[in-house]
């Protein structure tokens, strides 16, 4: 007897996706409820290259199985397969990584302390919406302070967050730039930022800068 084969059939990448998310917790579903929610086809890929990177191959795949894990919450949705030439073409929407981009503290809006823990890093994250307010009589903020300690330097381009939506820069910090961060934190930050920063030997600071 024989067998005709007929090609799989590739359907067109579906404008809205119905998508269901929950809370996972270690790695199981807890009981909490399920939420329907529909997504366009790039707030899908948006989410998903958080987790990923701009891996074609990856994203691809995520896709197809229809599942993603994105924070603490469990996505899953039909899972359906795109044509490489319409989701080289949707990715192409989104940024790359841009070494030659310049780091400006006018766009920096968090910095990331990271200690030398291995192989995970402790790190604490200060935010300019906090550090960014003054403490009373003083003319400059700790973020102010901070801003400007970090285009003394300047920090390195590191890379293209997806999950922040901003480019990402760095330096390490040596004993002494501690020690100047501690006493700029005595002077102007607030009681939380000041705890924050003397609870580890911090030797990396990232700053986050998201792309205007």
């Amino acid at each position: 007897m024989n067998f005709v084969r007929t090609p799989s059939v590739r359907m067109a990448a579906p404008e809205k996706i119905a998508v269901k998310w929950t809370e996972e917790v270690a790695g199981y579903v807890d009981t909490r409820p399920v939420v329907r929610q529909t997504f366009t086809l790039r707030q899908l890929v948006d989410m998903i290259l958080a987790t990923t990177g701009k891996d074609a191959a990856r994203v691809g795949e995520i896709l197809r199985g229809g599942t993603c894990t994105y924070n603490i919450y469990r996505y899953w949705w039909e899972g359906f397969a795109l044509e490489e030439s319409a989701l080289a073409t949707l990715l192409a929407e989104f940024p790359d990584a841009d070494p030659a981009r310049p780091f400006t503290k006018e766009a920096c809006c968090s910095a990331r302390l990271l200690d030398a823990s291995e192989p995970m890093p402790h790190h604490i994250t200060i935010e300019k919406a906090v550090a960014g307010s003054r403490r009373w009589f003083r003319r400059q903020s700790f973020w102010d302070a901070l801003a400007d300690f970090a285009a003394s330097k300047p920090p390195t381009y590191l890379d293209y967050s997806y999950y922040h939506h901003a480019d990402i820069y760095a330096f390490a910090l040596t004993p002494r730039d501690l020690a100047e961060l501690r006493t700029a934190a005595a002077r102007l930050a607030r009681r939380a930022v000041r705890v924050q920063l003397g609870r580890a030997i911090w030797v990396r600071l990232e700053l986050v800068c998201p792309r205007r």
